[in-house]
C-alpha cells in the first residue's frame, strides 16, 4: 500500500512539474484570468474553475503520455520477464537433463565395476572349486598311501613273524 501511495506522489509531482513547465512556456497564450490565477490574484471560485478547466486539457494529455510510457514500459518488462521466464526453464530443464545424464554415467559405472567383480567372484569359485579337487584328490591319495603303508607294516610285521620262527627254528636245528 505505501508502494502505491509513493508511486501515487511521484506521479503527481511529475505532472506538477510538466504542468508548471507548460504554463511557462505558454504564459503568453494565456488569459488574463488565467495568468492572475498564476500570480495569485485570482479570488473568484469561478475564475478557479474557468483556468482549471483550461489546464486539464494539458494535464489530460501530459497523463496520457506518461500513463502510455508506463504502459510501454509494463510491455517491455512483462516482455523481459516472459523471456526469462522461459530461459530459466530452459534452464531448469538442462540442468534436468544434466543430472540425469550424470546419474545415467554413473550407474553405467557402477554397473561396468559390478560385472568386473562378478567376473571376479566367478574365477574364485572356479579356482576354489579346482583346489577343492586337489585337495580331495591328495586326501584319496594320503589315504591309499597310508593304507598302503599300514599294509606294509602288517606284511612287515607278518614277514618278521615268520622270519623269527623261522630263525627260531633254525637255532632249534643247529641245536
Amino acid at each position: 500500500m505505501a508502494t502505491e501511495i509513493d508511486f501515487l506522489r511521484d506521479q503527481n509531482q511529475r505532472l506538477n512539474e510538466v504542468l508548471r513547465r507548460y504554463q511557462m512556456e505558454n504564459f503568453s497564450k494565456y488569459s488574463s484570468i488565467q495568468k492572475a490565477v498564476f500570480k495569485g490574484d485570482g479570488d473568484d471560485a469561478l475564475e478557479n474553475s474557468v483556468v482549471d478547466q483550461s489546464f486539464l486539457a494539458p494535464l489530460i494529455t501530459e497523463y496520457d503520455k506518461q500513463l502510455k510510457e508506463l504502459n510501454g514500459q509494463l510491455k517491455y518488462y512483462q516482455k523481459q520477464t516472459g523471456e526469462m521466464k522461459l530461459q530459466l526453464e530452459n534452464v531448469i530443464k538442462e540442468n534436468e537433463r544434466s543430472e540425469l545424464s550424470r546419474q545415467k554415467l554413473h550407474t553405467q559405472e557402477l554397473l561396468s565395476q559390478l560385472e568386473m567383480a562378478n567376473e571376479k567372484v566367478a574365477e574364485n569359485e572356479k579356482l576354489i572349486l579346482e583346489h577343492q579337487e586337489k585337495a580331495n584328490r591328495l586326501q584319496r591319495r594320503l589315504s591309499q598311501a597310508e593304507q598302503r603303508a599300514a599294509s606294509a607294516s602288517q606284511q612287515l610285521s607278518v614277514i618278521t613273524v615268520q622270519r623269527r620262527k623261522a630263525a627260531s627254528m633254525m637255532n632249534l636245528e643247529n641245536i
